[in-house]
């Protein structure tokens, strides 16, 4: 089915020259000559897409906008504002449009462009929220079950942290693969370093959900296409203190212990640890050892061991990976990178211990990238 674009602009000409070119290109299209009638339009059609400008008489595009946004902030709006306009179309950004184009249109496919690029990310949004509705139900039938099997249940901790590294593979668009790379990079590391077997198991379960935090952040600059503005990034930088927060304050498991008759004392105190050791990771894995990180701003061996490891194994990773929005980088470019910025973001001694390690590196590197 052809999408469905509302064209509100109070010139008839140009009001028509969109509609003859979007039919054109296969859009169905629907009209209003003023905002006031756009608005009601599209509480009737509900558009895939309003395309709206800014100053008309009555209800101008701000105001379109606003009503639009109060029926349905999923539906992708954009304005339309003259040359000498453009802190309107500021304005109109700020406010939740989608994307704006200036007065006169010269090039109609700029027009073509931004609908049909509006379009691929309100699906991308749309397509996210069914995966985190889907894990919400999966959630939901999964705790149901846990109360009617309470009592020979044991329930382990470890299974929340799973539960919350499928909840942040969910929101953040990110692969499985790079939950369980970062699991075993981290492990490699501990391993190197001589831990044992139990704690080495401790970093290997906590460090997939260092980004749960990101659960919190808003979807419009969590999955935002370009830079972030300033209050945007550091919203983004509060995440850290969201996974501390989530992790620490037991919001996740609690919902696992309405039932009175679950005993607490299944979770065990190496449980107690590992949510421990899962919140200082979360909180402080974007901290640098030069005191430049965030969120508190800490260095050297202020930060804990364990935040250390899981930011050279998570940068490495992102790196080494392909993604939508970049390529891959080759392993001596990562490598170069890892060097550079030994004794500034990341742990000299630990960079030792990766380089030391690299064929290991290599080889989970190579088993768990095959599938993507």
């Amino acid at each position: 089915m052809n999408s469905k674009i509302l064209v509100i602009d109070d010139e008839p000409i140009l009001r028509q020259v969109l509609q003859y070119y979007l039919e054109d290109i296969d859009f169905e299209v629907i009209t209003a000559g003023d905002g006031l009638q756009g608005i009601e339009i599209a509480k009737k059609e509900r558009p895939d897409v309003v395309l709206t400008d800014l100053r008309m008489p009555g209800a101008d595009g701000l105001e379109v906008l606003a009503a639009v946004r109060e029926m349905d902030d999923e539906i992708p709006i954009i304005v339309i504002s003259g040359a000498n306009r453009l802190n309107d179309a500021v304005q109109a950004l700020r406010l939740g449009a989608w994307d704006y184009l200036i007065k006169p249109i010269q090039d109609l496919g700029l027009l073509e462009y931004s609908i049909n690029k509006v379009l691929e990310k309100s699906t991308l949004l749309k397509e996210n929220r069914r995966y985190k509705k889907h894990l919400e139900e999966l959630v939901k039938e999964r705790t149901q079950e846990l109360e009617l099997r309470n009592k020979q249940l044991d329930i382990s901790r470890r299974q929340i942290i799973g539960i919350l590294s499928q909840a942040a593979e969910y929101r953040d668009f990110e692969t499985g693969n790079h939950f369980l790379r970062v699991s075993e990079y981290a492990a490699c590391l501990a391993r190197g370093l001589g831990w044992n077997e139990k704690r080495i198991n401790l970093i290997k379960l906590a460090s997939p959900v260092h980004d749960i935090g990101k659960i919190g952040i808003l979807d419009n600059i969590l999955l935002k296409e370009g830079k972030l503005t300033n209050p945007e990034w550091h919203e983004m930088q509060n995440h850290c203190q969201y996974g501390h927060e989530i992790l620490s304050e037991n919001r996740f498991i609690d919902s696992f212990m309405k039932n009175d008759e679950i005993d607490r004392k299944v979770f065990d105190e190496n449980s107690e640890v590992l949510i421990e050791t899962a919140a200082n990771i979360a909180l402080n894995h974007h901290e640098k050892w030069d005191g430049s990180g965030y969120p508190l701003g800490i260095k050297g061996e202020a930060i804990p061991i364990e935040a250390r490891i899981t930011a050279i194994a998570d940068v490495f990773d992102a790196l080494s990976s392909t993604r939508p929005y970049k390529m891959a980088w080759s392993e001596e470019d990562c490598l170069k990178y890892l060097d550079e910025q030994r004794g500034k973001h990341f742990d000299p001694e630990l960079i030792n211990v990766f380089m030391d390690n690299l064929e290991t590196i290599r080889t989970i590197n190579k088993e768990h990238s095959a599938e993507e």
